[in-house]
């Protein structure tokens, strides 16, 4: 009886621990999730390139058709995000929420995560 709560304390002291581990590995799951969303989305805007490459024509970024398959790849992967333009690199923002598993019984709240990449049209003419 007098070791009840020492092995109270000690049980609610591996839970948290294992909340912290199984918590953190999830949410480092859902940061390379997000960025493999992002790079995705990036490569789907660069892929809006006009120009042909048989005639010897110059490979041009299209903005426009640039944004609108970037965003097509997130919503398609259930994301949210933004993109953008900037010359002939598309730069993507993706943002996901991690929900703790075991640490959300203790009152943690939902972790918001994200991750950006780029990708640029590279011309070999």
């Amino acid at each position: 009886m007098k070791y009840t709560p020492l092995v109270v304390i000690l049980a609610v002291a591996m839970i948290l621990i294992a909340g912290i581990v199984v918590d953190g590995d999830g949410k480092t799951q859902t940061v390379q999730q997000s960025l493999t969303i992002a790079e995705g989305a990036a490569r789907a805007g660069t892929n809006a390139a006009t120009g042909e490459a048989i005639n010897g024509d110059v490979f041009t970024l299209n903005q426009a058709a640039a944004v609108a398959a970037a965003k097509n790849y997130i919503a398609a992967s259930g994301a949210t995000g933004e993109v953008h333009v900037e010359g002939d690199q598309v730069v993507v923002t993706i943002r996901l929420t991690y929900i703790p598993k075991v640490l959300g019984d203790f009152g943690f709240a939902p972790i918001p995560v994200q991750a950006s990449a780029s990708a640029k049209l590279v011309d070999r003419n």
